[in-house]
């Protein structure tokens, strides 16, 4: 339910990797775009008669909300196949990401929970990134639901420049829920207290922290693999969001991307994403306080080298046991479509 052509957000960046994971495992039909440019997509395609051939259907749902077209085909679909539908966020449900009071912003809003009622009726199984995610939508149902965390790319080997000092965040770094805000002040809270630790920003024109620039701090306009650029200079990748209950349950896609780059992250204590970096021994977990941040940024820069090779270890290990390969295997094996 998102349009394809450029991997410009979390999303579309997930759904290009199952594309290419899935293509390489069975025949693959795809129908992507937005709600308008989908809808012709789909009632052609239920014209094609191929649904009649199909092993299993996946969906990657849009935070926009299904539309009528998506439930009629789906409805259709699983008289013919299995139907998993991936359920990627609820932030609908949490107010610090409910945004705006539009009246499309309220519509969104309100008509979250019939849209999943919606989609579970016309689906054979619901589907989340993790456990927290699926109880806040389904309730007690949540407990059995499939999980399908994001994925990771393959590891890169880019060893760090002898003199690396540079602290990497991707993504979205105007909103106070992602916590930038804190960031910063934890970098000039650490380099007031003797470190030469300085900030590589990457993320979209329009997102960059607003305020004056200190010369310390460098934000990037770059995506995928130009962001290998940025790593010689990396010690470490940072998510730095505030412990809310939203973020407790949710599981940032960039986590993911962060461990192939193979190096120590740190991350603030929020439950998911806290246990994925303890589960692998790749880096540190915060309070996120600035004070904390500033004090566990002190810990990473005085590593000594066995500690950071095995943090960067752990990193390139999970990456490895969560590759978008494995990822697409468990689509498969949910639907009962062997490759």
């Amino acid at each position: 339910m998102y349009p394809l052509a450029e991997r410009s957000s979390g999303p579309t960046v997930r759904i290009g990797h199952l594309v290419e994971a899935l293509g390489g495992l069975v025949d693959l039909d795809v129908i992507e775009g937005t709600r308008a440019t989908r809808r012709g997509a789909l009632v052609r395609y239920a014209r094609s008669g191929r649904l009649r051939g199909l092993d299993g259907v996946y969906v990657e749902s849009s935070t926009a909300l299904p539309g009528e077209t998506d439930i009629a085909f789906l409805g259709l679909a699983r008289r013919h196949a299995p139907v998993l539908t991936y359920v990627r966020d609820a932030y609908q449900l949490f107010g610090a990401y409910a945004r705006g009071q539009s009246p499309w912003r309220r519509l969104q809003r309100a008509a979250f929970r019939p849209a999943m009622r919606a989609l579970g009726s016309v689906s054979t199984q619901l589907a989340f990134p993790t456990r927290g995610l699926a109880v806040a939508v389904l309730g007690q149902r949540g407990e059995r639901a499939p999980l399908l965390p994001p994925g990771a790319p393959p590891a890169v080997d880019i060893p760090c420049v002898a003199d690396a000092d540079r602290l990497l965040y991707v993504g979205a770094a105007s909103l106070p829920a992602h916590g930038v805000d804190r960031l910063l002040a934890a970098v000039a809270e650490a380099r007031d207290g003797g470190s030469r630790i300085g900030l590589d920003i990457v993320c979209r024109a329009g997102e960059a922290p607003a305020g004056e620039r200190p010369p310390w701090l460098s934000v990037h306009h770059l995506a995928g693999d130009e962001i290998h650029a940025l790593l010689p200079r990396t010690v470490a990748t940072v998510i730095p969001r505030p412990r809310t209950a939203y973020n407790d349950l949710a599981l940032p896609i960039k986590l993911f991307e962060y461990l192939s780059y193979g190096r120590p992250l740190l991350v603030t204590d929020c439950l998911e994403q806290a246990e994925v970096v303890e589960r692998a021994g790749a880096g540190v977990v915060s309070g996120d306080g600035p004070g904390q941040l500033a004090a566990a940024i002190g810990l990473i820069a005085a590593a000594d080298v066995p500690q950071r090779e095995r943090w960067e270890a752990g990193a390139r290990r999970a990456a490895a046991e969560a590759s978008w390969d494995l990822r697409a295997r468990s689509i498969l094996d949910i639907l009962g479509a062997r490759a």
